[in-house]
């Protein structure tokens, strides 16, 4: 007959291994806080719809979204929100680059996007221009009050490396953190609702690492 001793440490062991077990088939929300990745695995019609951009000038690769920039155009989420924290990485290559480039790449984030109006969507701009990364402003009617614009050359990386970006939309103020810290701030929010866009404007651009936690 096996000791009670050794009946007790057989127990623990399935029980360790159930819980193990349980974790590991959790959903992917209550892993990670809450966040949920918008990423593409293989395809953009994952969680993005294209919109202004030619077909050819968003592709997939690795999971990282890669963007030619030209035709100027974005990809829109397709679920809308409100009260959310987004979290993005994003780059500007500079492979193959042989000097500076004559001006700073342009590239960047809409918040609580809405109908097109001459090519952009009504919605409050993130900015992810190289010089200005982190500036928010309206675009196409969209109003933000209070919010910093222009350069913003504090806390940068060096250009060419991944930055990352967190927005948060809370009861119509909206915060930027660049690279951790925070950067902006802004209230009275118009539209105060609406899709997540990613941009191209003109520079071949990179974007990694997309996740989006919604607010109550």
């Amino acid at each position: 007959m096996m000791s009670m001793t050794r009946v007790g440490m057989i127990c623990r062991t399935i029980f360790l291994v159930a819980l193990l077990g349980a974790a590991l088939t959790l959903p992917l929300v209550a892993q990670s806080g809450g966040f949920v990745s918008l990423s593409p695995k293989a395809a953009l019609d994952e969680h993005w719809t294209v919109e202004g951009s030619a077909p050819d000038t968003w592709t997939v690769k690795d999971g990282v979204i890669v963007c030619t920039g030209q035709p100027n155009g974005f990809l829109r989420s397709k679920k809308s929100y409100k009260n959310f924290i987004f979290r993005a990485e994003w780059r500007f290559p500079t492979e193959g680059w042989t000097e500076a480039p004559p001006e700073y790449p342009n590239a960047g984030y809409f918040i609580n996007a809405g109908a097109v109006d001459k090519g952009w969507p009504k919605s409050l701009e993130v900015q992810g221009h190289y010089g200005e990364a982190g500036s928010v402003f309206g675009v196409r009617g969209g109003k933000v009050t209070g919010a910093r614009r222009g350069p913003i050359p504090e806390n940068r990386k060096p250009f060419g490396e991944w930055e990352t970006i967190e927005i948060q939309s809370l009861n119509g103020v909206v915060t930027v953190k660049l690279n951790g810290k925070k950067m902006n701030e802004g209230h009275d929010l118009e539209p105060a609702e609406g899709n997540i866009c990613l941009q191209a404007e003109g520079w071949p651009v990179r974007y990694r690492n997309l996740q989006i936690k919604e607010l109550d």
